[in-house]
């Protein structure tokens, strides 16, 4: 069994198909019977993801520190709920025992744990492989600028070996 960590945005974007999709990745994810731990909130694609995983039977884990209680709103359908006092403490909690990353679109919250985990698992601080879920496009700003990175010197290729992009749900899933 895999643990998988889920990033995903506390809103809902733009396009109804960002829920919709999050929400069946959870069902796919929470199916194949990978615990899940994600950022706690009932709303945006990260409660449609929970959602999701919860209907198929997962096993789910919210961490959401007290300050974002009142914003994100804790989910209480899921199987644990945890009250950080800190966002580091949260990630802390999150990351610890992730074998796999899974990153939906997501707003500042999303991009600043995805890059968190890149440099991680680069410095092998995590042995962990992320999966981008590529939706529409919407993480493709994101690779130009980590190719650009590699363009210009700043990073090996080889540090991107345990990340995978995927443009439907159904090609994340064969990945993970």
């Amino acid at each position: 069994m895999k643990i998988i960590c889920a990033f995903a945005g506390a809103a809902q974007g733009r396009s109804p198909q960002f829920s919709s999709e999050a929400y069946r990745l959870g069902q796919m994810i929470g199916a194949r019977g990978h615990k899940i731990i994600y950022g706690g909130g009932r709303t945006g694609l990260m409660g449609a993801f929970a959602d999701g995983a919860v209907s198929a039977g997962a096993d789910v884990t919210g961490i959401i520190p007290k300050f974002l209680d009142n914003h994100e709103v804790g989910h209480k359908g899921i199987g644990k709920l945890i009250i950080t006092n800190t966002m580091h403490e949260r990630k802390s909690y999150m990351y610890k025992d992730a074998t796999d990353f899974v990153v939906l679109p997501g707003g500042l919250g999303s991009l600043d744990e995805t890059i968190e985990v890149l440099t991680w698992c680069q410095l092998k601080l995590l042995n962990a492989k992320i999966h981008i879920f590529d939706l529409d496009g919407y993480w493709q700003p994101l690779h130009e600028i980590l190719s650009h990175i590699i363009e210009q010197g700043f990073m090996h290729g080889t540090n991107l070996d345990y990340v995978f992009w995927a443009k439907t749900a159904d090609e994340l899933i064969d990945r993970l």
